[in-house]
């Protein structure tokens, strides 16, 4: 029974922790895009950052789905003791946040919650209760907390981790070619009517590349300049997805 027990707490540790990693990426890397992970390091600014920021988005859900398998893993075969369980999840919940803080926003300066604000320690402190408050509940629930059964723990975090997969919101690159006779600025003029940035030009100054996040509305914009779609070409500093 004791093994039991343990294997349960590990299982609900593990996966709380994963949950807390996927709540940070899911609605603060990928819906409200206030940071990346390495948004301290590597501050925002170029086209060629951006890709690199999604691959390490990308890298800190994989470690997170990782932890979540092995929590999946401890309950099978024999599934019990829920309020063990729901105890552990909420430590092990708490738990990511005070070291998301502590490790990552304060000793390392990887990132703060809201990267932009002019206040970003309101914001990490915000979170850091957070987390303080879960892991208070985990150790109330371990106490006198209602037994809950772990298969239900596994079906909301698995939906979560599966969550992660949906790409981040972010520019594609579009190439187009001006008519001959048009003058430089109106490859600027495109930029303001698509509501689009312009991220790079060929030497020769025929194909415009943009950074957008709405390509159809750019391309109404080069039909009205007499733009022609083209293949973006290979300048240094694209690697956003192609259109």
């Amino acid at each position: 029974m004791e093994t039991n027990r343990l294997r349960i707490g590990w299982s609900g540790a593990l996966m709380g922790f994963a949950f807390g990693g996927f709540f940070d990426g899911i609605l603060l890397h990928q819906l409200l895009q206030w940071h990346h992970l390495l948004s301290g390091w590597r501050p925002d600014g170029t086209v060629g950052l951006l890709r690199q920021h999604i691959l390490w988005d990308g890298a800190y859900h994989a470690a997170h789905y990782l932890l979540l398998g092995l929590g999946l893993a401890l309950l099978w075969p024999r599934p019990g003791l829920g309020r063990v369980f729901g105890g552990w999840f909420a430590l092990g919940f708490g738990a990511w946040h005070v070291l998301d803080a502590v490790v990552n926003h304060w000793a390392l300066g990887l990132h703060r919650i809201r990267q932009d604000s002019l206040q970003p320690l309101v914001w990490d402190l915000v979170f850091f209760g957070l987390g303080v408050v879960a892991i208070a509940l985990g150790v109330l629930w371990l106490k006198a907390g209602p037994r809950v059964r772990p298969e239900g723990f596994a079906a909301v975090v698995l939906l979560a981790g599966l969550g992660a997969a949906l790409p981040a919101r972010g520019p594609v690159l579009a190439a187009l070619t001006l008519p001959e006779t048009a003058p430089p600025e109106a490859a600027l003029r495109l930029a303001v009517a698509g509501d689009t940035t312009l991220a790079a030009a060929d030497p020769s100054g025929r194909i415009w590349v943009f950074a957008t996040t709405d390509p159809r509305r750019l391309l109404r914009a080069a039909q009205a300049e007499g733009g022609t779609p083209v293949a973006v070409p290979a300048l240094p500093g694209l690697c956003l997805t192609r259109l």
